[in-house]
């Protein structure tokens, strides 16, 4: 009997994460910051949240061509809100959190577009790497800079969802990865 639950959260993708450089990179703040992935089983959206995570950014808006950003986030932290689910998300199926522990991305160009950057950069999950493209907006607020955009990747790229969740009749291939990063602004403290 197949069990039902919410459970490709993967996005990790974190899956696609934000941008920043200017002199020094500067850790994320992690009191003001998120990381969602939203998948669907049988058409109903889902959504858990990364709890552990941590990186950097180096951003200036006068050179945003020089970004360096990383984020580092752990696998076995996404959380729907039931242990049960969260355990099995962890798992060899869908994270394999044991054999992979965490999943990083990595800014490799950010362009301005409007009102918006368009970002790209490297998601590694489950050992498989592949580029990832996303707007993001960047925020002047309160001495920090802050990065929200989101990106969709599919999870059967990275190997997400293994024997029967590989069906996508019962968890869409489609992750949207939403995040929030705040970073204190440069020459400014947390």
């Amino acid at each position: 009997m197949r069990r039902e639950f919410g459970g490709v959260g993967l996005a990790l993708m974190l899956f696609g994460l934000a941008p920043v450089s200017s002199v020094q990179a500067a850790p994320v703040i992690r009191a003001d910051s998120f990381l969602k992935a939203t998948f669907k089983q049988y058409n109903v959206p889902v959504t858990g949240e990364f709890k552990q995570f941590s990186g950097d950014v180096n951003f200036n808006p006068k050179a945003p061509e020089k970004i360096q950003a990383n984020l580092d986030v752990l696998a076995r932290s996404y959380d729907l809100g039931d242990a049960e689910y969260n355990k099995e998300l962890a798992g060899p199926d869908w994270f394999a959190a044991n054999q992979f522990p965490k999943a990083t991305f990595k800014v490799t160009s950010v362009k301005p577009q409007g009102d918006h950057y368009q970002g790209e950069g490297e998601l590694t999950l489950r050992g498989k790497t592949r580029k990832v493209q996303f707007p993001v907006k960047v925020i002047q607020s309160a001495g920090k800079q802050i990065f929200t955009g989101k990106a969709t990747i599919q999870r059967l790229d990275y190997g997400v969802g293994q024997g029967d969740w590989g069906d996508t009749s019962l968890v869409d291939n489609a992750v949207v990865v939403e995040f929030r990063l705040a970073v204190a602004t440069p020459g400014q403290s947390k």
